[in-house]
C-alpha cells in the first residue's frame, strides 16, 4: 500500500520511496534519523534563486530544522 504525505502545499510525496516522483533532483536524501528527506516546491529569494521546502518521511523535520 503506497502512503502519501505532504511536503509544503504538496501532499503527493511518497513514504518510503527513494525514487519519489514528486521530489526535485538529488531527493529524496537520507535523513539522520532514519527516513528519506523529501524536497518539493519551495521559496524564492531576492536573487530569484528557488529554494525547496522539505521534510523528513520518518521524523517530520526539515533540513533547516535538522542543522
Amino acid at each position: 500500500m503506497v502512503k502519501l504525505f505532504a511536503v509544503g502545499e504538496e501532499s503527493t510525496h511518497v513514504v518510503g520511496d527513494g525514487r519519489c516522483p514528486e521530489c526535485w533532483e538529488e531527493y529524496p536524501a537520507p535523513c539522520p534519523c532514519g527516513g528519506l528527506m523529501h524536497a518539493g516546491g519551495g521559496d524564492e529569494d531576492p536573487d530569484e534563486v528557488e529554494w525547496p521546502t522539505t521534510q523528513c518521511d520518518r521524523c517530520g523535520r526539515s533540513e533547516e530544522e535538522i542543522e
